[in-house]
């Protein structure tokens, strides 16, 4: 998978996660209490998304992993 290919999922991801909190935002305003399938339906979503970034931050441990920057992967490793 290239790097584009990796930024472009991280961004989706991002605005699906961006998207969620938006909803459950709205949810909370217009709700004094949260029923089960309400909390339910939230941890669904979030799973989801949750599993999506941790699959990207493994495809990224080896550019994050590389520079000299010592493998700290900082955003000026490249520059060094």
């Amino acid at each position: 998978m290239s790097n584009l290919e990796l930024i472009d999922r991280l961004c989706a991801v991002t605005s699906e996660l961006s998207r969620i909190v938006r909803e459950q935002a709205t949810f909370i305003e217009n709700c004094l209490s949260v029923d089960a399938e309400s909390r339910k339906h939230f941890a669904a979503l979030r799973e989801k998304a949750e599993a999506e970034l941790d699959l990207i931050e493994y495809e990224l441990r080896p550019i994050h992993n590389t520079g000299s920057d010592g493998g700290r992967g900082g955003e000026n490793a490249e520059m060094d």
